[in-house]
């Protein structure tokens, strides 16, 4: 037993070694040498007793669920080995893989009436527990972490559907949300636009004209996928962001013209109506048009700004892998703190010219809850040969996860990685690897603790592939740190190789989240870098390796991808705009300080090495 589909074929009788039993239960909280967060579990059904080390068994249970309040819930399940729960038929929450105990949470929008449940769960070897549970309250919380105190334990329920008044409305449903069986089902009391029986029919409330609250009536939101005018929408009216694009549906009036934040003349059906491959929200971030194409940057920047929490396509060809990736609170998150969710990826496209050369930087955070195992596991930013989308294997670079990985086979890869399992291990620690032709090669490592267990660390990393000089890394804030500098390498970079980030959890034991990507294209991408930034008030101090006798220019700009803002607030405009062309070195390290103007949303810097001094 390894598998949803393991387990579905013994239940079709496949390999069935001792015939099935049925029993009936409340609850699904069972324990076999296992334990999960919720107390009084009871023996497996299959055996009566408990701790009697059973292997290569699971269980099936279905069930009905009665929703009288209609919206977004969220369930998970804590389970070792894997299982998965399922409604109408449709998979809310999976874990298809062997584990220890973990919990995996996933959240779903449910309409008024009877759910058909599902929940599945396969014990392949060792200890075994399963318990199913709901949040308190109603709303999408899977991104915030598993509390046992905000969940209880999942039970079937049933209301009956009578209709005493014989008006095609159930009498629960009336009751419901209007304290009586006085309404018909022609009736509208929200005046908006849908009747009684379209609102029970769609999941909308019927005294709420506007059930998702984006500033559109339930009447107009006819969901058909298509806007065709304002009073067709075709938008979701139980969503209130139906293309996920970071913009309310009511905003985006599909003019095509864009007038202010209230009305974007977007098209509430595209992420990116514009097809600049920057979201119509983030676009709004940025301060950019979103109904008129922005130029591109020479390589890719992403500070995951302007997309709604869970988000996970960010509409600009990068592909995210695994149930724990997602954006959170503006940041990327690979992998959750007590949420045994496995491996997962963010992977990007080719960049033209990356094989001549390329940098790398963004902010990592680490974080590790007290208790339970050290931190596990890892991650990598990869560049090479592997295809979009594949999870990678963590802190060992890209390649296969097993032999169950029907990824074409990864030859060519370069790789930094970050391993956190397990402290005090001798493997544990940061490493630049290769692999050329298939053969696995370690360039560098330090051995040492990444954090420690129940703390944070956080900092920013750099990365370097240089085609002549080699292979850079450096991290800050770790316990211990990459500082690494022009380690040869046999890899050879290729324009057709994709970059991309890999990590997991085995224990369930830590948070990864990762902010303001860019990737810099050219030859030699890091002559210099700035390794410091310092801000009071609105005083920005950057600091950066340098050498003596030299003159450096720095220079603004509000945003990497448009030149139409004036960053220094002095009438021109451009792309990159001079602060100051004569900075002369103060030998290894040389600082400047900047004014930021007022009401400056984003800002970046760029050093420029100008020569030698006179």
């Amino acid at each position: 037993m390894n598998s949803i589909a393991n387990t579905r074929d013994l239940f079709d009788g496949v390999g069935l070694a001792e015939p099935e039993t049925v029993t009936i239960h409340d609850t699904i909280n069972f324990r076999d040498n296992a334990n999960g967060p919720f107390p009084d579990p009871q023996p497996f059904p299959l055996f009566e007793a408990q701790d009697v080390n059973q292997d290569d068994f699971a269980i099936m249970a279905t069930g009905t669920l009665f929703i009288t309040d209609p919206g977004i819930y969220t369930f998970g399940f804590n389970s070792d080995d894997g299982g998965g729960f399922y409604i109408d038929d449709e998979p809310v929450v999976v874990f298809d893989a062997n584990r220890g105990s973990a919990t995996s949470l996933a959240s779903v929008d449910l309409s008024f009436g009877a759910h058909e449940m599902e929940f599945l769960f396969w014990e392949r070897g060792g200890g075994a527990q399963c318990q199913l549970f709901v949040h308190n309250e109603k709303g999408d919380f899977a991104a915030a972490g598993f509390n046992v105190g905000n969940y209880h334990l999942l039970e079937t329920s049933f209301v009956p559907s009578g209709d005493s008044d014989n008006d095609g409305l159930p009498d629960a449903w009336e009751e419901q949300f209007f304290d009586n069986l006085e309404q018909g089902p022609e009736d509208d009391p929200d005046n908006d636009g849908s009747t009684n029986m379209d609102e029970f029919e769609r999941g909308t409330i019927p005294n709420d004209p506007d059930t998702d609250d984006d500033g559109l009536n339930d009447g107009v939101e006819d969901g058909s996928g298509t806007f065709v005018n304002s009073m067709m929408t075709g938008t979701n009216p139980k969503m209130a962001d139906s293309d996920g694009d970071g913009l309310l549906d009511g905003v985006e009036t599909n003019t095509g013209n864009f007038v202010s934040e209230t009305d974007t003349g977007t098209n509430p059906h595209k992420t990116d109506t514009d097809e600049d491959l920057v979201s119509d929200g983030r676009e709004l971030v940025l301060g950019t048009d979103p109904t008129v194409p922005q130029a591109r940057p020479k390589g890719y920047v992403q500070d995951f700004d302007g997309f709604p929490d869970g988000t996970t396509d960010l509409d600009d060809g990068t592909v995210m892998y695994g149930t724990a990736a997602s954006v959170v609170d503006g940041r990327l998150q690979l992998t959750r703190d007590g949420q045994g969710l496995g491996f997962s990826s963010f992977t990007i496209p080719t960049l033209e010219g990356s094989s001549g050369g390329w940098m790398a930087t963004f902010d990592l955070e680490i974080s590790d809850g007290p208790g339970a195992n050290d931190p596990a596991d890892g991650l990598s930013f990869n560049y090479g040969n592997f295809d979009l989308g594949i999870p990678g294997s963590a802190e060992e670079g890209m390649a296969a996860v097993d032999a169950n990985d029907a990824s074409p086979l990864v030859t060519e890869n370069l790789s930094f990685e970050i391993d956190t399992w397990r402290n005090g291990d001798p493997e544990q620690g940061v490493n630049i690897a290769e692999k050329v032709e298939g053969e696995d090669i370690n360039l560098e490592f330090i051995n040492g603790r990444i954090l420690d267990d129940g703390t944070s660390v956080s900092g920013p990393v750099t990365i370097v592939y240089d085609p002549v000089n080699g292979a850079s890394f450096k991290t800050e804030g770790l316990l211990t740190n990459a500082d690494f500098e022009d380690v040869p390498l046999t890899f050879v970079g290729d324009d057709s190789y994709n970059f991309g980030f890999s990590a997991r959890v085995g224990g369930a034991n830590q948070d990864v989240f990762i902010d303001n990507l860019v990737i810099s294209l050219g030859s030699g991408a890091a002559p210099l870098q700035i390794t410091e930034i310092e801000k009071e008030g609105d005083e920005i101090t950057l600091t950066w390796n340098s050498k003596p006798n030299r003159v450096y220019l720095i220079e603004r700009s509000e945003d990497m991808e448009n030149g139409e803002i004036d960053a220094n607030r002095d009438g021109n405009f451009g792309f990159w705009e001079e602060i100051d062309d004569g900075i002369l070195s103060d030998g290894e390290f040389t600082s400047f300080t900047d004014q930021v103007p007022e009401g400056t949303r984003k800002i970046f810097w760029r050093v420029t090495d100008m020569g030698v001094a006179e």
